[in-house]
């Protein structure tokens, strides 16, 4: 529904082939050349009567002169097997690197921040929750998770079906790097209660494929599955958690895609307001709303 340029790479690195054609490009030296001339001499020698070359070279093999040649040629020989070794080097070093990575912006197609976009003359339907600016779509659900202290919402859920997403609002340093640290206490928090997380690619970015046991309502034990996205945004960081059917079976379930498109369309208004980075951001609850604990869909198989 809103869309952003993604950023361009800073340097450009010339192609492999490029690289490796100057590399080839190096002058050789002319075998055929070499050769003729190595016969020239034999067949002068031989006409003349003089000694060949190989005679000749036997004779003065004791001279100071030919021990000179022999040092001169040692250390060429010694220059050009630097040189070629220096090539094969560099053209290893350059197979080892991989190709630069695409510079993805995760945030390409949202959520988005108040000021990259232009809501003035908007005529899609929208719910303003002060900090957050959501676009429900037919069927979903909303459920705000709000604090009985503060009187204002600290977590939503949409809710759709047999699934559901729960969306928290975090304080950000402006140089990013709140959704790693996010992420790594989920897996850290999911390990400590006995159940496993791991990392997967997911709709913006790296996400955490969460499965915790849980107690069902007649003691039974149940199994929970959920997928985590994270998003840094201009100091703030949005957390997503999918529940319900929608977080089972492969990452990309189709059941996911209206939650994935919810979440895309999100808008955050930070504000100006100095807040420690991690602390959860609190938004408006507006009339009517349906104020409740956490996401009620069914997450469990």
């Amino acid at each position: 529904m809103f869309g952003r340029k993604r950023k361009q790479a800073v340097e450009d690195v010339a192609p492999d082939d490029e690289i490796a054609k100057d590399a080839n490009d190096e002058p050789q030296a002319d075998e055929s050349t070499a050769d003729d001339g190595v016969k020239g001499e034999g067949e002068a020698a031989a006409e003349t009567g003089e000694p060949s070359e190989g005679e000749q070279e036997s004779a003065d093999e004791g001279s100071p002169a030919a021990e000179e040649e022999s040092a001169e040629d040692a250390d060429e020989a010694v220059l050009d097997d630097s040189g070629e070794d220096d090539v094969d080097e560099d053209d290893n070093a350059i197979d080892a690197v991989p190709p630069e990575a695409e510079d993805v912006d995760w945030r390409a197609d949202g959520p988005f921040d108040a000021d990259e976009v232009d809501l003035d003359g908007d005529t899609v339907k929208r719910m303003d929750l002060g900090a957050l600016v959501l676009t429900p779509f037919d069927g979903l659900q909303l459920q705000l998770q709000v604090n009985p202290e503060t009187k204002r919402a600290e977590a939503l859920a949409a809710l759709w079906k047999q699934s559901g997403l729960e969306v928290v609002l975090f304080a950000a340093r402006s140089g990013g790097g709140e959704a790693a640290e996010l992420r790594d206490e989920v897996i850290d928090e999911a390990q400590e209660a006995g159940g496993t997380a791991s990392l997967e690619d997911g709709p913006f970015g790296p996400q955490v494929y969460r499965v915790l046991s849980q107690e069902g309502p007649k003691g039974e034990q149940l199994v929970q599955v959920s997928r985590v996205w994270f998003v840094d945004g201009p100091r703030w960081t949005l957390r997503g958690t999918l529940l319900g059917q929608a977080a089972l079976g492969e990452a990309g379930n189709p059941d996911s895609l209206p939650f994935v498109e919810f979440f895309r369309n999100i808008i955050v208004r930070r504000g100006e307001k100095p807040m420690v980075p991690g602390d959860v951001m609190s938004f408006d609850v507006p009339m009517g709303a349906a104020v409740g604990g956490p996401a009620s869909a069914d997450n469990t198989k």
